[in-house]
């Protein structure tokens, strides 16, 4: 193949699929970009960190953003929001393009789970909800919140993570219970420390960055409780591997979390926060109050009856997949342009 051959292939080549997500944790966008026959871009500058730079990071990584679309070309884009400055970045490429864009609009880009700058951007999330393909989101609820603001929800959770863990075994002398956080502001963690000092008999693993831990909370600790820090994804998958049981808690109603579907997955007993959307997502698992004695209590329950958990988990993983495989073919049809996305014209801020 001569040069001008070979120039004319690269500038021919367009990516069908680009799932582009500001976030250091990019499984999310990974794994559904896999799914869909695409890649994935996470854009996030980790070495200016500093909130007083935070102008700076999101000018460069704006930039960035720009860089890889003209760079790919891609034929649809899913973002991630929240920040909402790339959905309004790739809803300007789609607008110019003339191809799908689909948001991903986590729980917290809704103002929710703490999230005060999401709520400042609630006008701006409700213009562009309106005005791209699709918005993700986790409930019907929010979905009913997209529908009043013009625009098409699609409920779409987690995909079947990259990786493989062993088959679950019989409860050890000693069992390892794993809590899958990352300090969030809805995580319990406190009241998860306090049920490990409950549970003087298992090893109780936290994940998550340390330097977003409370101090007190480490250091105020039982021996049985371990800060495992935030790792990476063959040593995460090596802690569910490890696990007897999983704990994913949540005090926001609508958030349905990652690691729950990760316990499913893997086929391990999972305990969950008592909310109504994820009973009807995990009905294999423990719901329990956001409270020590509660989780303890529901780990206790677990262990007490850890065979028949064993024995339930090809159920509960065959039902999520069957879930799973409804939600990604009807994300199939919006990015592949089967079903009529909103006209790019109307990408015009009314007044």
């Amino acid at each position: 193949m001569t040069f001008g051959e070979e120039l004319r292939d690269r500038l021919g080549r367009r990516t069908p699929m680009l799932f582009v997500s500001w976030a250091f944790v990019r499984g999310r966008s990974a794994d559904i970009a896999s799914s869909l026959g695409g890649e994935s871009a996470s854009l996030y500058l980790e070495r200016i960190s500093d909130r007083r730079l935070v102008l700076v990071r999101y000018g460069l990584t704006s930039l960035l953003t720009v860089a890889v679309l003209l760079r790919r070309r891609p034929r649809s884009v899913i973002v991630t929001n929240p920040p909402i400055i790339p959905g309004l970045i790739c809803a300007a490429y789609g607008a110019i393009a003339r191809v799908p864009v689909v948001l991903d609009s986590h729980t917290g880009s809704f103002g929710l789970k703490g999230d005060r700058m999401s709520e400042k951007m609630l006008p701006v999330h409700r213009w562009l909800a309106s005005r791209v393909a699709a918005v993700l989101v986790t409930t019907d609820e929010l979905g009913a919140v997209v529908e009043e603001w013009g625009g098409r929800p699609l409920v779409v959770h987690e995909a079947p993570p990259p990786w493989e863990v062993a088959a679950p075994t019989p409860l050890p002398e000693r069992p390892t219970v794993l809590f899958v956080g990352v300090f969030a502001a809805d995580e319990p963690v406190g009241e998860v420390i306090e049920a490990a000092r409950a549970l003087p008999g298992c090893d109780v693993l936290v994940t998550g960055d340390l330097r977003k831990a409370p101090p007190e909370l480490v250091v105020g600790a039982p021996d049985n409780a371990r800060f495992v820090g935030f790792l990476p994804m063959e040593g995460y998958r090596d802690l569910v591997e490890q696990a007897d049981v999983m704990i994913s808690l949540t005090t926001e109603p609508v958030s349905v979390m990652r690691a729950a579907y990760e316990a499913v997955y893997a086929r391990r007993p999972l305990v969950l926060s008592d909310w109504p959307i994820l009973r009807e997502l995990f009905p294999h698992g423990v719901a329990v109050a956001n409270d020590r004695d509660s989780i303890a209590e529901g780990v206790r329950s677990v262990l007490a009856d850890h065979g028949r958990y064993l024995q339930v988990a090809d159920d509960a993983l065959e039902e999520q997949r069957r879930r799973w495989s409804e939600q990604i073919e009807s994300l199939r049809a919006i990015v592949d342009g089967s079903l009529p996305r909103v006209p790019s014209s109307s990408l015009t801020m009314e007044h």
